[in-house]
């Protein structure tokens, strides 16, 4: 008689271990089919944010040791930019120069609830933000979604006093793409301090939409209260010169086909005072939702190391009583000429057996236990999150700072192929390496020692 058949007469004579070991085959293989599905969907989420961030480096102040300007706002050299922008690799890349200037001839937006108190409403009850860069297609704000062009164009690098601005701005102000918007320089601001107050009259070519996504404190956290503009603006704005420009930091990204990490390394090779300045990931924009993703994964990992390490502890147990009950029989198969090989590959495909309606039962237990899995994890890890943001302190809902607390919603998880075939290979691995832990020390002794051992 073959070893399988051997091994299907056994399954059925013990019918009780056949379902104690179907059942724990079951759990595994769901448990492991389940994560496999929730990490594959991390995973999409992780190259979403890497499509819409891009594959790049960030050049920032070090709050380390550099505190930035009098209100803590980045002080990045030009020349230090410039420097990074040229070497091989990087494709493109987008400056950002923050100042604060009031709008003149037209009003900002205020929240629903009083934000200034006397002294405030009269230094800057009338400012926006205004963000000068030499491409508005790739900053942040766009690449991540937070705000989308709705009408007109993008801001390019050959502009001079153009200026991209919110729907809700444009529909209080009655402005429209090829309106003038005039920006005033506010004194006030601690970071102005050559006091400018140059006017800009800008042409407004870019209409966008965006909408804050956490309560606002005061008004210049509302998105419609943020204007881009072309750095010529911004440098006239604060009456910068090519000696005393300064920005918030430089975005640069790198072609398709190049190494992210080896233009990372050719860039802190560069003289820059990295004391002062730093190197970051492009998706930390995103931080929230990268650190969710990132939480998520480690949880199925573990998950998955911890159901596959139960699951082989129980079979094998399950295994080792079951051999010490077979040891007459494999003691008289050896007798009468069954080679070891033979011996143990009838063990093997009686698991193989069992696991066959374990692997088809897991597959559609998983297919809902998934997503249950996934809202679940992504529950916890959004809770903890939270916790953290708690413990650190308060976070501002302005573009910046929403953005980077800002959690994943939710996961959707769907079975693959792909996890199932993890699934199943793992479940296999183990049933091999069990086999091989339990039967092996049986198996090298001789028939007659098997059978004295049996008495």
């Amino acid at each position: 008689m073959s070893f399988l058949g051997r091994a299907w007469r056994y399954c059925a004579r013990k019918p009780i271990k056949t379902v104690i070991i179907f059942v724990v085959l079951t759990v595994m293989a769901t448990v492991v089919m389940g994560a496999g599905a929730v990490t594959r969907s991390a995973d999409r989420v992780s190259e979403d944010i890497d499509a819409k961030t891009g594959s790049g480096f960030v050049l920032e102040i070090n709050p380390q040791y550099n505190f930035g300007t009098p209100r803590g706002a980045g002080n990045v050299k030009a020349s230090d930019i410039e420097k990074l922008a040229g070497l091989d690799g990087v494709q493109s890349y987008v400056a950002r120069q923050n100042v604060t200037a009031d709008l003149v001839n037209a009003e900002v937006l205020k929240p629903d609830h009083d934000d200034y108190d006397e002294e405030r409403e009269a230094q800057f009850g009338n400012a926006v933000n205004v963000w000068g860069v030499n491409r508005s297609d790739i900053a942040n704000a766009f690449r991540s979604g937070s705000l989308t062009l709705v009408e007109g164009r993008h801001l390019t690098a050959d502009d001079t006093h153009k200026a991209v601005i919110h729907e809700d701005l444009a529909k209080a102000n009655n402005l429209t793409v090829g309106s003038t918007l005039t920006l005033k320089g506010n004194k006030y601001d601690v970071d102005n301090q050559n006091q400018s107050t140059e006017e800009v009259e800008t042409e407004i070519v870019g209409i966008v939409s965006g909408e804050n996504t956490r309560p606002v404190a005061v008004r210049s956290e509302l998105y419609a209260n943020t204007v881009f503009t072309d750095l010529d603006t911004t440098r006239t704005l604060y009456q910068f010169t090519p000696d005393t420009e300064i920005y918030q930091d430089a975005n640069f990204f790198v072609a398709k086909d190049v190494d992210l990490e080896d233009v990372a390394k050719a860039a802190q090779s560069q003289q820059i005072d990295w004391n002062n300045y730093q190197l970051s990931r492009s998706a930390q924009y995103l931080a929230g939702i990268t650190g969710a993703v990132d939480g998520v994964k480690s949880i199925m990992r573990n998950t998955t190391i911890g159901a596959t390490v139960f699951a082989a502890a129980v079979v094998a147990l399950v295994m080792f009583l079951w051999l010490n009950e077979r040891k007459k029989e494999t003691g008289t198969l050896l007798s009468i000429g069954v080679n070891k090989g033979n011996i143990a590959a009838q063990y093997f495909f009686e698991l193989i057996l069992i696991a066959i309606p374990a692997f088809i039962t897991s597959y559609f237990a998983a297919s809902g236990f998934a997503q249950w899995m996934g809202n679940t994890t992504l529950a916890s890890v959004n809770e903890s999150a939270e916790q953290e943001m708690a413990q650190a302190g308060q976070f501002g809902a302005d573009m910046e700072s929403a953005a980077s607390v800002q959690t994943l919603d939710s996961l959707s998880v769907g079975l693959t192929a792909p996890s199932v075939v993890q699934a199943v290979i793992i479940c296999v691995a183990v049933i091999a390496v069990v086999v091989a832990i339990t039967s092996i020390p049986m198996l090298r002794k001789s028939p007659r020692a098997i059978l004295v051992d049996t008495k």
